[in-house]
């Protein structure tokens, strides 16, 4: 893939996604929320995916599929269309899923393959299909996934020597960030996340006082309500209290999906690890686009020397690259 081409299909891209009438389409509020914050950062963002693309496919195309997974509003999909790719776009949000198949109608092209679901439903559809997947490609999306272990297992029986690339803003090394994000995460734990283990506890596990039905709440933090469930029955029965996933991390108990999830970069080699991956990393850049030459120019520097400085450079990279193969 030349340069020509990536710059094509990324002007291709974003022409075809301003050229919508958003305020018209038949799509969830939530979806439109989203994209109207996404418009006017449209060229930073489709610098992120070409970036990403380069790193994944390191000039060689071959004849399978790439999945764009946890593809949300499609924008992804649409620029990996535009290269040419045959694309297999995966989100587990109906809305998300809808949204990408109004947009497809409306521009004229789009994925290939559109599948609600997650892991089991994108295997079992290439299983069924056999459709050949090469490359896989998730911006914003491992920071959220309940279990690592699970996808990473999932990818391997997919396909042994999958090539995958994620980016996430989830960066243990950037302290202010790391920072902000677990302030965040306090807030969501306090008011949404703890009380709505603390409804499930008192409802399925009626027996237990209020003391222990309010501390195993706050222990089961990070966990899913079948997991909660396992947890507090080992409780009744051997009087064994979980231990909390950290002391920030937390996610929807409903539905698993993790609030912005930071880890340290020696756990995603280690999970990877143990399913046959291996990971490196590299550090993303910020937005230069700032209508100011000056700082312009001062952003673009800082970008250069985030990028050459290697595991230092971590420390100022306001998002993640990992390379899993």
């Amino acid at each position: 893939m030349n340069k020509n081409l990536f710059q094509t299909a990324v002007g291709k891209s974003i022409g075809a996604i301003r050229a919508v009438e958003w305020g018209k389409m038949d799509i969830s509020e939530y979806n439109y929320q989203y994209i109207s914050r996404l418009l006017p950062f449209l060229d930073y963002y489709f610098r992120i995916y070409e970036d990403a693309v380069k790193r994944l496919l390191q000039g060689k195309v071959s004849e399978g599929y790439i999945v764009d997974f946890g593809g949300g509003h499609g924008f992804l999909s649409l620029f990996l269309k535009q290269l040419g790719l045959r694309v297999i776009y995966c989100d587990n949000n109906p809305l998300s899923v809808k949204t990408v198949c109004r947009i497809k109608e409306t521009v004229g092209f789009g994925p290939d393959v559109v599948i609600e679901g997650s892991v089991p439903e994108l295997i079992s559809y290439c299983e069924q299909h056999q459709l050949n997947v090469n490359y896989l490609i998730a911006t914003d999306l491992i920071e959220h996934l309940y279990d690592l272990d699970v996808f990473f297992a999932g990818m391997k029986s997919l396909n042994p020597s999958l090539q995958m690339l994620f980016t996430t803003g989830s960066n243990p090394c950037n302290r202010y960030k790391s920072n902000h994000l677990r302030k965040m995460m306090k807030e969501v734990e306090l008011h949404y996340f703890l009380p709505m283990r603390e409804e499930f506890i008192h409802k399925h596990f009626a027996e237990l006082d209020e003391k222990e039905s309010k501390e195993l709440a706050v222990r089961t933090r990070g966990f899913i309500y079948s997991d909660v469930a396992i947890a507090i029955e080992a409780y009744i029965r051997g009087g064994i209290l979980p231990e909390p996933i950290d002391r920030y991390n937390t996610c929807d108990p409903q539905s698993g999906n993790w609030m912005e999830r930071i880890l340290p970069l020696k756990t995603y080699r280690t999970i990877a690890g143990r399913n046959g991956f291996r990971v490196k990393f590299a550090n993303g850049f910020y937005n230069a686009d700032k209508g100011y030459l000056g700082l312009s120019i001062a952003v673009k520097m800082l970008n250069w020397s985030i990028s050459h400085s290697g595991a230092l450079g971590r420390v100022g990279a306001p998002y993640l690259i990992l390379q899993v193969y």
